[in-house]
């Protein structure tokens, strides 16, 4: 199986990427190649709207990394988004990617631009809430839910690591119980395709 990861924070070894490290770790295995992508360092715009890779070549006009993420995006069967919450949503640059995944849709019979490649896809996420309070992760979840319907993927699973990072209590995720936790999720998933 080829699986992407892609680290939707602006910090390297931050919470999000350590709980992305930990998920590799439990999808090692002899048969799955694993790409990791972080967003913090591979510059991908946000779509203007142009509609230019609609007009036939597929391709976007801005000149940044997206053009081998898409590579990377095609080519996996399992997708892995990470994101660390802010403000209630996901980050910006994980957002970025999503939208500029637009230039991938095909036409459905009807002449409407509704058909991506189908792809398992996996979520991942980070934040300071420590009390894990209901709507927490409301916002995310429900555009999640609808991101999947309208893309047509699987959704594999999801883990929230709540009670990590933030300004006035900081926490690494290295003392919580999550690295462990999204390591079993993993595991049983490895174990689920193989």
């Amino acid at each position: 199986m080829k699986i992407m990861v892609i680290v939707g924070s602006g910090k390297t070894g931050g919470n999000t990427d350590l709980l992305c490290d930990s998920f590799i770790e439990g999808m090692k295995g002899p048969e799955n190649q694993i790409a990791k992508h972080h967003l913090g360092k591979e510059n991908v715009q946000p779509c203007t709207g142009c509609n230019a890779c609609r007009a036939g070549s597929k391709t976007c006009v801005q000149k940044d990394d997206f053009p081998s993420l898409v590579h990377d995006f095609l080519e996996s069967d399992l997708i892995v988004l990470a994101t660390p919450l802010y403000f209630w949503g996901i980050s910006a640059r994980l957002k970025a990617f999503i939208e500029r995944l637009y230039c991938l849709g095909e036409k459905d019979e009807k002449g409407f631009y509704f058909k991506y490649p189908h792809k398992k896809i996996v979520l991942l996420a980070t934040c300071a809430d420590i009390s894990s309070h209901f709507y927490t992760y409301e916002l995310v979840d429900a555009y999640f839910n609808r991101l999947i319907r309208y893309m047509g993927w699987e959704d594999c699973g999801r883990y929230y690591a709540t009670g990590c990072g933030g300004s006035f209590m900081p926490r690494r995720i290295t003392d919580t119980r999550h690295l462990k936790g999204v390591y079993d999720m993993a595991v049983k998933l490895n174990n689920t395709e193989s």
